[in-house]
């Protein structure tokens, strides 16, 4: 059945990459240790925040790219969260982290906390992983549905981790998301 929800998952093929600039819901996290924490807890700080599935391949290559934008922005004060929408995965996130070197806080959402914290029709798929940049204020920026490589999603971990830290560096200065939404279609993203 695990195998049967994967090949699933890879059978998906949309990239959403937009401009927000509106306040972040709130999302009420479940972390890996079952406490509750709140995205709001992390105002005052830029928030990487990237929805996965410990299934996805897309997710299992991003998770190396997640981990150096961890290490090398963290002292900076961003924070990086990773949540999946299905609960029973967070009995998986340590061989996740033991398998892909995963350091950063994860937790899972409910799957209608995720379309709502996103503005989706629950008539449309939700695809992972997708990353959503957070700014001090509490103010998504932008948001990626389906991966950050909407050009090249098999393009490896050195230029995913570059195209991460691109948008961080956007947090960082407080400067302007990009000019203009893109929707573009890539083969291999999984489906939540």
């Amino acid at each position: 059945m695990r195998l049967l929800s994967a090949l699933l998952l890879l059978t998906a093929g949309f990239v959403l990459a937009e401009d927000v600039n509106q306040l972040a819901p709130e999302l009420d996290i479940k972390m890996e240790d079952g406490r509750a924490v709140k995205l709001s807890q992390f105002k005052g700080k830029p928030v990487v925040l990237v929805f996965f599935s410990t299934v996805c391949p897309h997710c299992q290559k991003s998770a190396e790219s997640v981990e150096k934008i961890l290490r090398a922005y963290s002292a900076k004060g961003v924070q990086v969260l990773a949540v999946t929408t299905d609960e029973k995965q967070r009995k998986e996130f340590p061989e996740f982290r033991k398998k892909y070197g995963a350091t950063y806080p994860m937790g899972s959402v409910g799957n209608q906390e995720a379309y709502r914290f996103f503005s989706l029709s629950v008539m449309k798929p939700f695809y992972v992983p997708t990353f959503a940049f957070i700014d001090r204020n509490g103010v998504m920026k932008e948001r990626f549905i389906g991966g950050i490589m909407p050009d090249n999603p098999n393009a490896g971990p050195a230029a995913e981790q570059a195209e991460i830290a691109k948008h961080v560096e956007l947090l960082l200065k407080g400067g302007p998301a990009k000019a203009a939404a893109v929707v573009k279609t890539a083969p291999a993203t999984a489906k939540r």
